[in-house]
């Protein structure tokens, strides 16, 4: 959609939130969403004393229509410099952007009367209270091709008057002005009596509605013609039909299936590469991280995960030390293969702590904002950082570390083959099978329902040739 055909909100400043807080002064932090699907989502720090610093920041609503819900959160977060402080929720407000545009329409300030959050630590609670006075002012435009309030009020207006000007002149060539000085009797319309529906019944007919002719005053009671017309036709008011872009399409026009849509889990904007690296990298939660708190989320797994890798490449080069240290007339006869995969488990155990260490050293030592700015590389763009070789090198320790452990699996396997090979083949073959069962049993459906086809096949097509030869002689 066109940047200038979209709705636009700008966050103007909040008020009464002060006292909501034991700090003296603290920085609200605002977060708008639309329609909780992440896809439009902004967020802007106020100031102290709760106005907007930067009035330039824009939000512009791509996609969003009448009936989308705005969803309006104010978050507190610890000024100290503690790592992982996290947002605490002071107030909230939701409503759809109708009743926004409907209720303030194109006013300088829009007002939203917020809902205030109770405090759940006993400290905050003794010294912040609640504000009842707490709003948030905000600026919202249009799209310069959507009418303004006052357009559609005088367009209601325009209709109602000439549906009046209407009536009243068709009314005044038939009634004459005695009309208004003699009020005639209402008229009256029986009332239907309803039953209920008799199964097998003689009656059918007469089973849905019978007029009430009990009533002996509805028999009375004429209604009143004037010159031979009907005095209902003359005094009906006229029927109002308003639009509005409010009023959507009905219900009951909507088609009542749907298909299966199907939806990709990476963005159509990815590149073949871009695809190939999500699946082993975490590229994927990198390029969507766009607000703090998921920043924060992948700052902290990134680094466990380094920790976790740090700590198995050093117990596998314990172990493969221990393997150097055996002499050569012990227990168990080394071969040259299994010397080999020995020493290819030591070069990826070396060379995993090695890059984990400056991976410490570069990104796992920072802040998460230090974190995000150092990993993003040649590829970024203005406003579109790109973080491809940093998700390569984050993944390069769990990579060596899997290299590693299959040597040492590798030196064991042929150690255990020279010692006993029928406990190694049946061992590997009921493991095998257990974990590839599934595969297993996709080869055998696959294949059964192949035999299926083409014995179909084959048996169609038998009867045609036998019938062809008999054609032919």
């Amino acid at each position: 959609m066109d940047e200038a055909e979209c709705w636009t909100c700008t966050i103007v400043r909040a008020h009464g939130l002060q006292l909501m807080r034991p700090e003296r002064s603290w920085r609200p932090i605002v977060t708008i969403e639309v329609d909780k699907t992440g896809a439009l989502f902004h967020e802007t720090v106020l100031g102290s004393d709760g106005q907007n610093v930067n009035m330039k920041d824009v939000f512009r609503l791509h996609g969003a229509d009448l009936a989308s819900q705005v969803d309006v959160k104010i978050f507190h977060r610890s000024q100290s410099k503690k790592k992982g402080k996290k947002k605490t929720l002071v107030a909230s407000c939701t409503c759809s952007l109708g009743e926004m545009w409907k209720r303030d329409g194109i006013n300088a300030k829009l007002e939203l009367r917020l809902q205030c959050q109770n405090p759940t630590n006993r400290s905050v609670a003794s010294r912040g209270r609640p504000q009842k006075g707490a709003l948030l002012h905000l600026k919202l435009r249009p799209p310069p091709s959507f009418p303004s309030p006052t357009e559609l009020a005088l367009a209601e207006d325009e209709e109602g008057y000439d549906s009046d000007s209407s009536s009243a002149s068709s009314s005044c060539t038939v009634v004459t002005p005695t009309v208004a000085e003699v009020r005639p009797q209402p008229t009256l319309r029986r009332r239907r009596r309803v039953r209920g529906y008799a199964v097998n019944s003689d009656e059918e007919a007469e089973s849905y509605s019978e007029t009430d002719d009990d009533d002996p005053e509805l028999d009375e009671v004429k209604p009143f013609n004037f010159d031979g017309e009907d005095r209902r036709d003359v005094l009906s008011a006229p029927v109002k039909i308003l639009f509005s872009p409010i009023a959507w399409v009905a219900a009951q026009l909507l088609p009542q299936y749907s298909a299966p849509i199907p939806i990709s889990p990476y963005p159509p904007s990815y590149n073949f590469a871009q695809r190939t690296i999500s699946t082993f990298t975490r590229y994927s939660e990198l390029q969507d991280a766009r607000t703090e708190s998921k920043q924060e989320q992948i700052y902290d797994s990134i680094r466990s995960e380094w920790a976790y890798t740090a700590g198995f490449l050093g117990t596998l080069s314990g172990v493969n030390a221990a393997i150097f240290s055996l002499s050569p007339d012990s227990l168990f006869e080394v071969s040259p293969l299994a010397e080999k995969a020995v020493v290819a488990g030591i070069i990826a155990a070396v060379l995993g702590i090695v890059s984990t260490a400056w991976l410490w050293l570069r990104y796992g030592y920072a802040d998460c904002e230090t974190f995000f700015r150092r990993a993003t590389d040649i590829l970024s763009v203005e406003n579109k950082p790109s973080f491809f070789f940093f998700a390569l090198s984050a993944r390069i320790p769990g990579l060596l570390s899997f290299i590693s452990g299959g040597g040492l699996l590798l030196f064991f396997i042929v150690i255990a083959w020279n010692s006993w090979p029928a406990a190694v083949v049946v061992g590997c073959f009921g493991v095998g099978l257990l974990m590839g069962l599934q595969w297993l049993v996709f080869c055998v459906l696959w294949s059964v329902r192949t035999a299926r086809k083409v014995w179909r096949f084959l048996a169609g097509r038998g009867p045609a040739k036998d019938e062809d030869v008999s054609e032919k002689c």
